[in-house]
């Protein structure tokens, strides 16, 4: 461990200024008129120059192998830098923990030394008391103790998403600019995702510009076969539309920057309260609005500083160079592995050149949808991938089939119960024989493929189709974004949660806090209470046959996150002034607007019949009526239990459980700020390791179990 002063690249504000009028042109070039129109549209106040500051570091100087520990309100109080294990492992994740704890307490006994008034003595004591300047007083020290954070330098991911951007960047420029904004804007991927469409976050914030589900849906299609937030040109026409809507409202771009984060209604209540971006930088308090939304400005300017720069940091790089591709929209539903076997495709390349298609479809559980813009590469002509196309289409989309687990059954029942092999089965469901099955487990039975149509005209010419436009051969990027906006049935009432009346809507990944009152649904995940079961990992002998019953879920201390326990079905189907009726109890991350969705009518139906008022909150485990009118209860299910594994898959895609810890409930924590500040995972994670806690009801004391998080790459943003 070393202790060593903060490196602050500019030494005054006026310099750093001047530096910022001259900055060295991008990769693409800019005007000397646009960057001195960039610098009028982010400015750089004298309050922030530190923060900036201390990210160039993190962007340029640190590295995935150091940990600064920093005082979280002084970024230029870097109190020393840890070493970290780089190594993707559980083991590697403990005792970096381990470390940060350690370094915690030995900068807290030295704060704690000082704030009772002793005489610096010791070499760290005296390196300590220098970072707070001589008029420093005994409470400053004892202040700080609550403000010790260790921030891991990006340094590696920083220089690799610059390479990875050159691949896109320049469309990205041409995209902001049709909509008539700043086009330094698309340096915002650095601080969200080093310009990784398969980055994903922990909250369930996806692709390059880093959309939750909830906002990615007001202007993207998100469902369990297409993900458009992991297409970076349909992503960032998104962004580009979100923040033109953001800055409209706000008239101010640092706002505007740091309401990407925050979300627009705090925003405006940070606005309302304080009245410009400074006064809420050096003042704004709100339960939500924490470290990340508070330095997400700072962190902008950072980024688009060091990307415009960076042969100052990184030297010369060689950049990806844009893809070249032909495209086509399908007219039908289409296998994605006949189609590349077809065309003799390598699906790798495939995947990589339509990104917003999930794995289900390239699993062979689902079709490429009818509608789908498909993305061939630019050796294949237009014309030969539209003739093998379509001689393979199916008139519908492969269903989501799955099965309940009662007492009793087994694997092997499960799967001559509904005519499919025991090998297909736990393939599907990501199981061996040894894995054990639990009551009230949901697991995927698998759809086989119908009768292959006749075989279709096989690339007479595999080369590019010379008589198309350029822009539809690939020889360049699309000019249009082929997308489809989805909107709720209406504008809806958000749902109340144990949450303080601050409480802000996040948009990206950073965020901190739920978004309560404005996310594309209309209403806020459903406020959580306590569930009955949990996963058990117990080996059952027998299963090497797939003939082991199914065991109860009862045993807390081992828990198979993987296991899908959600009640899924609709009960006691009745009929209600002439309409059919199911009954539901309410999951978590569910709203009404997603009920309303599924069913495809307007939300106000729901409330209704069950005489809620427009401001009436649901909560998980809720007894919940539906109207069936016009919907099979079958395709209800089937809609909600794809929506649960498209989160669980995502998630664990990116992030493996290497082990559980405790947490003891403090005074003042809500289950939101708990899972978005202090434990960083998703509530429906958690409650999977809390099956009997009442978490509408949390007391101080409380203990709570849940597990500790690794991502599976290094580039994963955690």
């Amino acid at each position: 461990m070393t202790a060593r002063a903060a490196t602050v690249f500019f030494k005054a504000p006026v310099l750093f200024l001047i530096l910022w009028l001259v900055l060295v042109p991008s990769v693409t070039g800019t005007t000397s008129q646009q960057e001195k129109k960039a610098f009028d549209d982010f400015p750089l106040f004298d309050v922030i120059t530190p923060n900036v500051n201390f990210w160039i570091d993190i962007f340029t100087t640190y590295g995935r192998s150091h940990g600064v520990i920093h005082d979280s309100r002084r970024l230029d109080r870097i109190y020393g830098v840890i070493d970290l294990d780089t190594s993707l492992t559980s083991q590697a994740a403990q005792k970096n923990e381990a470390a940060r704890k350690q370094a915690f307490d030995t900068y807290q006994k030295v704060l704690l030394t000082l704030a009772d008034g002793v005489l610096p003595s010791s070499k760290i004591e005296k390196q300590v008391a220098a970072l707070f300047g001589p008029g420093a007083t005994p409470q400053d020290f004892r202040e700080a103790l609550a403000y010790l954070r260790c921030q891991t330098g990006i340094r590696d991911q920083f220089r690799a998403g610059l390479i990875r951007s050159g691949a896109m960047i320049d469309e990205f420029k041409r995209i902001f600019i049709s909509h008539g904004l700043p086009v330094d804007l698309v340096y915002l991927p650095c601080v969200e995702s080093s310009f990784d469409y398969q980055a994903y976050s922990k909250l369930g914030a996806a692709g390059i510009w880093q959309f939750t589900r909830g906002t990615g849906k007001e202007y993207m299609d998100i469902d369990y076969v297409v993900d458009q937030r992991r297409d970076p040109y349909v992503s960032a026409d998104a962004a580009a539309r979100l923040l033109k809507r953001t800055h409209a409202q706000l008239q101010d771009w640092p706002m505007a920057v740091t309401a990407y984060n925050h979300g627009l209604g705090g925003m405006r209540r940070a606005k309302e309260a304080m009245g410009n971006y400074e006064n809420i930088f050096l003042n704004y308090e709100s339960g939500s609005f924490k470290f990340a939304s508070r330095n997400f400005y700072p962190e902008f300017l950072a980024a688009r500083y060091v990307a415009k720069n960076y042969k100052k940091y990184f030297g010369d790089l060689v950049f990806e160079k844009p893809h070249k591709f032909n495209q086509f929209q399908t007219t039908g539903y289409l296998c994605a592995q006949t189609f590349t076997r077809s065309l003799q495709l390598d699906m790798n390349e495939f995947k990589q050149l339509n990104p917003s298609l999930r794995n289900p479809v390239f699993n062979d559980q689902k079709y490429i949808p009818r509608g789908f813009v498909v993305r061939v590469p630019h050796h294949i002509s237009k014309t030969a991938a539209l003739g093998t196309a379509s001689g393979l289409y199916q008139a519908r989309q492969k269903p989501s089939l799955f099965h309940v687990v009662k007492k009793g059954d087994t694997a092997g029942t499960i799967a001559r119960t509904h005519n499919v092999s025991l090998n297909d089965l736990l393939a599907a469901n990501g199981l061996d024989r040894r894995a054990a099955i639990y009551i009230g487990q949901n697991l995927r039975i698998p759809v086989g493929e119908p009768p292959a149509p006749a075989p279709a005209m096989i690339l007479a010419a595999r080369q590019p189709d010379r008589t198309a436009p350029a822009a539809v051969r690939g020889d360049a990027l699309p000019r249009t974004i082929v997308r489809k906006v989805t909107k709720p049935p209406q504008a809806q009432q958000a749902v109340s949660l144990p949450e303080p009346a601050t409480a802000q809507e996040p948009v990206t990944e950073m965020a901190d806090a739920p978004e309560i009152t404005e996310i594309a649904a209309g209403e806020a995940a459903a406020a959580p209470e306590p569930v009955t079961e949990t996963a058990d990992a117990l080996e059952i002998a027998g299963m090497a046959t797939g003939e082991a019953a199914a065991i109860p879920v009862t045993a807390e201390d081992r828990i198979n996150p993987l296991a899908d326990l959600s009640n899924l079905k609709v009960k006691q189907i009745t009929t209600h002034n002439n309409t059919r009726v199911g009954i539901i109890h309410v999951e978590a991350e569910e709203t009404l607007g997603h009920y309303a969705d599924w069913l495809k009518i307007p939300t106000r139906q729901i409330r209704a019949l069950n005489n809620m008022a427009l401001s009436a909150a649901i909560s998980v485990n809720q007894t919940i009526k539906i109207p069936l009118s016009a919907s099979d209860p079958d395709r209800f299910e089937e809609k909600r239990f794809e929506f649960h594994r498209e989160i669980e898959e995502d998630f664990f895609a990116s992030f493996v459980v290497s082990g559980v810890e405790t947490y003891e409930v403090r005074p003042g924590d809500t289950i939101w700020s708990l899972c978005l500040n202090q434990l960083e995972i998703p509530f429906w994670l958690l409650k999977k390791y809390n099956p009997n806690m009442d978490f509408t009801a949390m007391r101080p004391g409380q203990t709570l179990h849940h597990p500790v998080v690794v991502g599976k790459r290094e580039d994963v943003f955690l």
